[in-house]
């Protein structure tokens, strides 16, 4: 190209043409355009591959509904196996907005997660559908089912019975008994009763049923202070309180620039950091890692 030589006064005011010629090459090319919203907001920005979204953290917080699935949590078919616990794998049904444990015998839909107390409220599906058929004696023992998991039942639950085939011919229903409307069916024609006792007990009730019916047990969080038998529908759907132990090593691993995560292979905890997997923190195994954030340096 020829060199524009800068013309003397008083033709300074005008532009070398060359010069004019290259800015208006430069405004119609394509590449000068910027997205100021989203730069790169395709999958590559010239020869440079941009990773997808969250990529670089496979195990970050998954929604489900208005819930939020993080570790020890995770979410089928959203998030690696590697995110958590076996036992805390979840489904999602994201017509529903639902949230499911997915290796439970019983079906338990989660309502709540609280994560700084290691606990979480969930239904029994099961519990809900034999409400409304009055199938009371059908209910399977939470307990049981829950038994080999790392869930226990918190004492913060109250225990809800359901009598039935009650033997009332030498005495008065008592007033604390709630009379369940169920519909006649062939061959019995016994009442249920809605009884709300006390806390939960993990060794056996915490207020003995009547001797004199038989009995099933479900836990229930309860609303307030005030709730009877007469509130059973309420309290079922309401569900309770699960909790588990947290020996506190994935605080250890994120306060030290980590990330959360699960060995597979045994599902026990690892801390993945920038070099490598460590057994609880960036700071155990060997030194580099505290070197690193020691000295400021984000893992």
């Amino acid at each position: 190209m020829l060199a524009c030589r800068v013309p003397a006064p008083p033709a300074v005011m005008m532009l070398c043409p060359a010069m004019l010629l290259l800015a208006l090459l430069l405004l119609a090319s394509p590449a000068a355009a910027v997205n100021t919203s989203t730069p790169c907001a395709t999958a590559s920005c010239g020869n440079l591959t941009v990773p997808a979204r969250n990529t670089w953290n496979p195990c970050a917080a998954a929604l489900c509904g208005n819930i939020n699935i993080a570790y020890p949590f995770w979410l089928s078919g959203t998030h690696p196996p590697e995110c958590g616990y076996n036992a805390f794998e979840v489904t999602c049904d994201k017509q529903q907005g639902k949230v499911s444990l997915a290796n439970s015998f019983l079906t338990y839909q989660i309502l709540d997660i609280f994560y700084p107390d290691n606990s979480f409220r969930i239904t029994n599906v099961a519990q809900m559908l034999a409400n409304d058929s009055c199938a009371f004696d059908t209910l399977f023992n939470v307990s049981s089912d829950l038994g080999l998991s790392p869930f226990k039942i918190s004492t913060k639950n109250l225990e809800l019975f359901f009598l039935f085939d009650c033997d009332l011919r030498e005495t008065q229903t008592p007033r604390s008994w709630t009379r369940v409307p169920c519909p006649p069916t062939p061959g019995n024609n016994s009442s249920v009763f809605a009884l709300l006792g006390k806390k939960y007990t993990p060794d056996g009730v915490g207020m003995p049923p009547p001797m004199n019916c038989n009995e099933s047990m479900i836990p229930v969080l309860g609303y307030d202070e005030g709730a009877t038998g007469a509130d059973y529908q309420r309290l079922i759907k309401g569900g309770f309180l699960l909790e588990y132990t947290d020996p506190g090593a994935c605080n250890d691993c994120t306060h030290t620039g980590g990330q959360c995560r699960v060995n597979v292979s045994d599902d026990s905890f690892k801390c993945y950091c920038t070099d490598g997997d460590h057994d609880y923190s960036c700071l155990d195994d060997d030194g580099y890692g505290e070197y690193l954030y020691a000295y400021g340096f984000n893992l």
